[in-house]
């Protein structure tokens, strides 16, 4: 039997109690961000090994969904319980994926670390070239300078005091802060190594425990919940699923083929570094819009350092890889995943990513285009409830360029409904 709060004394109290635990909860988060900020990083330390966890599950999903059908039904009638086959199923599927992420980590260790090794000893074994041509350079500039020695020299002995209470006053302290840093930067391995073990097996836990949580989710929500707003609860974690796995594999996919796109010019074009580069670029890209020239840009300093030419040949094929991408492999791959224009999402990128760094550069486009289309049917609800057209394209307003919209979008898009636009819009302000 459900309480009902019958007095209007009590109903205003009751509200009155709520507005002042409101505000009193308001002063205490606006006068303790620092505590409550402090308090949600440990929170986040400690669940770190979950969220890694449930990433992995949700990225090998599809590899042990797909392994678990086949090796069901290929044991199908071979043995005398469906159970066991069931388990049998589920621990190669779960083997499959595991062997899967290991293959994708050690193929990265052996293309990219020896790569990478090579780069940096490279760039150091050409340091005494690039110091002997800054000298020279250097050296011959004071010939044809001779005023800049007399400069240099009557200002030696003040630069020299000023160099030597810099390293003195800066140097010293920032070396001591490096030293301890380091120690802190060796515990902070072990712990990532070991929140990494931690998470692969909350990997493995979800995998083969993802249809239980969520049966008992489904559960909770039509316990709780009445029939209409299950349903919609229900029909967001369909709309999530569809549009974060479509978006998240996309990307992945379409990262891996510009990557190897990539290798492979860098290649034709004699470029150094390309096994490292390719990765970095394939990596980056996984960031819409502005993930190709993240990558670019550390990738182009690096040839730089080498050689001017070859970073400007490496500019010009990413520019020219990123239209390819951006207008021909990115809309084949992803097609309507988001259905979101690109303002919007180079909007949910920039806030994305300043409010929550690189995931949420990630997965700001994903979140934001759920937030999009139900806003986009709320609006459309009540424009239909007014009877008044739900096409945006009835909105437009073409006449300052004297064209009329009705040739580019069509009679029946452009009918605002109802009355007419005179009569729908009165009416919509009379409600």
């Amino acid at each position: 039997m459900k309480l009902k709060v019958k007095s209007k004394y009590v109903r205003e109290g009751l509200m009155l109690f709520l507005v002042g635990l409101a505000l009193i909860l308001s002063y205490y988060i606006i006068h303790n961000t620092g505590s409550i900020g402090r308090g949600i990083s440990a929170i986040n330390g400690i669940l770190t090994p979950f969220y890694v966890g449930i990433i992995m599950a949700y990225l090998l999903c599809p590899i042990y969904n797909w392994t678990v059908r086949h090796v069901y039904h290929g044991l199908e009638g071979r043995l005398s319980r469906k159970v066991r086959s069931y388990r049998i199923a589920r621990f190669v599927g779960t083997v499959a994926a595991l062997g899967m992420m290991i293959t994708i980590i050690c193929g990265f260790f052996v293309l990219v670390i020896p790569d990478l090794v090579e780069s940096i000893v490279g760039i150091i074994s050409d340091l005494p070239n690039t110091a002997s041509r800054i000298n020279q350079w250097f050296v011959r500039h004071i010939k044809e300078n001779p005023e800049l020695v007399e400069l240099l020299q009557d200002n030696l002995k003040t630069l020299t005091d000023k160099l030597v209470d810099w390293f003195q006053s800066q140097v010293q302290p920032a070396a001591e802060v490096v030293l301890s840093g380091v120690s802190v930067g060796i515990m902070g391995t072990f712990r990532g190594v070991l929140n990494v073990f931690i998470a692969i097996i909350i990997c493995v836990y979800i995998l083969n425990s993802k249809e239980l949580f969520q049966a008992q989710a489904r559960k909770f929500i039509l316990a709780v919940c009445k029939p209409k707003w299950a349903g919609e609860i229900f029909e967001l974690g369909r709309l999530s699923n569809q549009t974060f796995g479509g978006f998240i594999n996309g990307k992945i996919i379409d990262s891996i083929i510009i990557g190897i796109i990539c290798f492979v010019v860098m290649n034709i074009m004699g470029l150094p570094m390309a096994t490292l580069i390719s990765f970095i670029v394939g990596i980056t890209n996984v960031i819409p819009f502005f993930g190709p020239f993240i990558g670019a840009i550390p990738s182009a300093v690096l040839l730089l350092i080498i050689d001017p030419i070859e970073a400007l040949k490496f500019g010009i094929m990413v520019l020219i890889l990123q239209q390819v991408d951006g207008n021909i492999i990115g809309p084949k791959i992803l097609g309507d995943t988001t259905g979101l224009a690109s303002f919007w999402v180079m909007f949910a990128i920039i806030v994305g990513g300043g409010l929550f760094g690189f995931i949420g550069m990630i997965l700001g486009v994903p979140v934001f285009a759920i937030i999009y289309v139900y806003l986009a049917r709320f609006i459309n609800d009540r424009l239909a409830r007014k009877g008044m057209q739900t096409d945006t394209a009835a909105y437009e307003e073409l006449e300052k360029f004297n064209i009329n919209k009705e040739d580019i979008f069509g009679k029946e898009r452009c009918n605002m409904g109802g009355g007419g636009d005179g009569e729908s819009l009165r009416g919509a302000e009379e409600e």
